[in-house]
This record gives C-alpha cells, sequence and structure tokens, in this order.
C-alpha cells in the first residue's frame, strides 16, 4: 500500500470554500434576507382596503388609484353601500411570480393555479395576488369579489364572477371588457345563443370554462347598459340578496316576467355594446373566488452575474453559476 501525502490545497480555492461556507446558511435565496414571503414591510390603508407589500407602493400609483376608485365605482353603478368599518378587506402583494407560486403551494396547495384569489371566511376578506403585468386588472377583479361578499353576501358564482369581470377593466372603459366582446362577437356569428338558467345551475368556480366568464359578463353588462327596465331588476336582486344575507330566487325568472332573458335581445346588445357610453349612474340609495386567468408558464431564467460569478472569475477565469 502507498501512502502519499496529500498536497496543500490552492489558495485561492480554499479562500472561494470559506466563502461558499460562509454563504450556505441563506434561506431566502431570490428574497431580501430576512423578508417574509407573506408582505408585511409596507401597509397602506386606502377606502375599505388595507394593502400588504414588501416594496414600496404609493398612494399616487395607477394601481393604488385603480383600487382606490373601484368601491366608488360598484356603489354608484349598483346601489349598494359598502362600508368595511374596523374590518377592512385586506390584500397581500407578493413581490413576483415566484413568490406567489412558492405562497401557494405551501399555504393553498388544494387551489388551481391562478394569478390571483379572494378568501372569504367568516368576517375575514382576503385577497392574494403578485406584482406582474397584470396588477391592476387581477386587484380589481378580486377586489370587487370583496367588495360584493362584503355589501351583499352570498351570490350565485354567474354573477359574483360576471359583476368582477365587468368592474375589472378601467373606469374609462365603463365594464367594456374589450377581450371578452371580441370574442362574444365572433361566437355569436358561429351560432351561440345565451343561456342565463344554465349559468345559474354552475355552482362553484370550478364548474366555469372560460366561455361561461365571457357569457357571465356578457348578461351582467347588457343588464346593467341594455335598458332600464333590466338595470332595474338586477339592481332589485343584488338589495334582495343584501337584505336576506344569501342568494334571492332566481333572477332568471325574475326576467322571464319581462322577456329580459330573450337571447336575442342579450345578443342584439353586442351590437351596439362598443359604440356607448355606458356608464349608469344608479339612482337609489368560505369562499373563494379565482381569478379567470392562469398563470403563464415560467420564463426560462436568464444567467446571473452575481456574487459567485464574480468569484468564479477571479478564482478560475470562468462563470460558477
Amino acid at each position: 500500500m502507498h501512502n502519499r501525502s496529500a498536497p496543500f490545497p490552492n489558495p485561492k480555492f480554499a479562500l472561494l470554500l470559506t466563502c461558499l461556507l460562509m454563504c450556505g446558511g441563506c434561506a431566502t435565496v431570490g428574497r431580501t434576507q430576512g423578508e417574509s414571503l407573506v408582505p408585511t414591510r409596507f401597509i397602506n390603508r386606502t377606502g375599505p382596503y388595507e394593502v400588504a407589500t414588501n416594496f414600496p407602493l404609493p398612494a399616487a400609483d395607477p394601481v393604488m388609484k385603480g383600487l382606490h376608485s373601484l368601491s366608488q365605482e360598484v356603489e354608484t353603478t349598483l346601489g349598494l353601500p359598502i362600508d368595511a368599518g374596523d374590518n377592512p378587506v385586506k390584500i397581500f402583494i407578493l413581490s413576483d411570480r415566484e413568490s406567489f407560486t412558492h405562497f401557494l403551494s405551501i399555504y393553498y396547495p388544494e387551489l388551481p393555479q391562478r394569478r390571483a384569489f379572494f378568501l372569504a371566511q367568516g368576517i375575514k376578506r382576503e385577497v392574494y395576488t403578485y406584482r406582474g403585468d397584470h396588477l391592476a386588472i387581477d386587484l380589481r377583479h378580486e377586489a370587487t369579489h370583496a367588495l360584493l361578499n362584503l355589501a351583499v353576501g352570498d351570490l350565485p358564482i354567474w354573477l359574483d364572477e360576471g359583476l368582477a369581470e365587468y368592474f375589472e377593466v378601467p373606469p374609462e372603459s365603463h365594464g367594456l371588457n374589450a377581450e371578452h366582446y371580441q370574442r362574444l362577437v365572433q361566437e355569436r356569428d358561429k351560432g351561440f345563443e345565451p343561456n342565463l338558467n344554465r349559468l345559474e345551475h354552475l355552482g362553484t368556480v370550478r364548474d366555469m370554462s372560460p366561455g361561461d366568464y365571457r357569457e357571465s359578463w356578457l348578461w351582467v353588462h347588457s343588464l346593467l347598459n341594455g335598458s332600464a327596465a333590466g338595470r332595474s331588476a338586477l339592481m332589485d336582486y343584488l338589495a334582495d340578496c343584501r337584505k336576506s344575507g344569501r342568494h334571492a330566487n332566481s333572477l332568471s325568472d325574475r326576467l322571464a316576467t319581462d322577456q329580459l332573458d330573450e337571447p336575442s335581445r342579450v345578443l342584439g346588445h353586442l351590437d351596439h355594446a362598443a359604440n356607448r357610453t355606458l356608464a349608469v349612474v344608479a339612482t337609489r340609495d368560505t369562499a373563494v373566488r379565482l381569478q379567470s386567468s392562469t398563470l403563464e408558464p415560467a420564463k426560462p431564467a436568464r444567467p446571473k452575474r452575481g456574487f459567485f460569478a464574480g468569484l468564479g472569475r477571479f478564482f478560475f477565469g470562468e462563470d460558477t453559476d
């Protein structure tokens, strides 16, 4: 047996190993060290909301301004008083998509992968989403669910989602969801017919297809903007739900009295929906809601040129990423 002494390590390699060992205990890769996954650093109250983030989001930010105006839009359009009092809707905006998917996998692994969701449990109302290109729309969509739950209580799933699709667009759009509108015009030309009675039999958000979201938006848009009788019927229905704290009797039955449930009437609304000023101000005083759009596939990570890459170049003339 030969006994050979191990050569003394290269001094540069020894220094690199020391650096790696010193950094080995870091458990917050991708986030500021010590920063919690659920946002806690910045808490801002605006209207009926309390917004929590780990990054600054001033009141003048367009996202915050759009959120702040939403409660007044819902109030005036639907005639529903909204008062959160000392129990605001809590909104958590995570820093990025990676943090959000990680959060879902830990706290809500049973939920489908969506960009945002609203959770109602007792008097607790919470919205979760993340900072990204769709933040403004996703916030308005889920915050609408929260406001409706606060003002009315439980609503049929089609109506809850239809109203959220209506109010998710910026105020200047007056409820016109352009993507839904364009798809519905195409589908009408292929023989699509709306059926409110079918929508009323949907039990949960998991039962709803993308087409159901579009149709729900169309019913809401046509009722609020098609005729005074339709708007009055919807507002009366919401008021009855508010009084009882639960679903009132079928809205389709009420609409049938004045033939407001006719498919031809609703489809006809598409012919002029995009060419009118559609904002109408009212003249009278455990649920989970998910944003309908799925999470996009993660983009391939770009190579980083950070601390360890610098060490690699210094010691070996190459990157260690």
